[in-house]
């Protein structure tokens, strides 16, 4: 059975914003092994035309990161976006949806799918909070700092799960 890591980038922080790259990394529940991934970048210019949103603090962070998107080309529809991770999650069928921190990621795809693919393409109760996860095993200490690009903070968010779970000895959990 497998599990997945979901991230986005965005260009603003309100549930509206435009999504730069989505990541999608399915895992084996057994040992945390990545079984498959998914990465796509919805066009910048159609979100923009439909009413998505930026802002400067948030174009200025990445702009200070490096992780500012350079090439707009290389980039699908926010439709073919949405209906490609439809897809991907379809073909994984994960038991769990794991999302770095509830307040951020979920509200704002979960938009993104409410305009361009249809409503999310997994039931509600599958989310989970890797970030909550990790607080619980390790109070005080912070994870390690996150790339900015969506596949990269995937890979970095499994090891900070698995790290977290087996530390709270809950691997059935995930």
């Amino acid at each position: 059975m497998t599990s997945l890591i979901l991230d986005i980038e965005t260009l603003d922080t309100a549930p509206t914003s435009v999504i730069t790259e989505i990541g999608a990394l399915a895992f084996h529940r057994a040992d945390f092994t990545e079984a498959s991934c998914f990465f796509a970048r919805p066009c910048l210019f159609s979100q923009l035309a439909s009413g998505r949103t930026t802002s400067a603090s948030t174009i200025g962070f990445h702009q200070q990161q490096g992780t500012l998107p350079t090439d707009l080309s290389a980039s699908l529809t926010p439709q073919d976006a949405a209906h490609s991770l439809r897809r991907f999650i379809a073909s994984v069928a994960p038991r769990r949806i794991w999302i770095q921190g509830p307040d951020f990621d979920r509200p704002i795809i979960e938009d993104f799918f409410a305009q361009f693919g249809g409503g999310l393409p997994w039931d509600f109760w599958r989310t989970r909070d890797t970030r909550t996860i990790w607080d619980a095993a390790f109070p005080d200490v912070k994870h390690d700092k996150r790339p900015h690009h969506a596949l990269p903070d995937c890979r970095a968010t499994l090891a900070d799960l698995t790290k977290a779970l087996v530390t709270l000895n809950r691997t059935e959990a995930a």
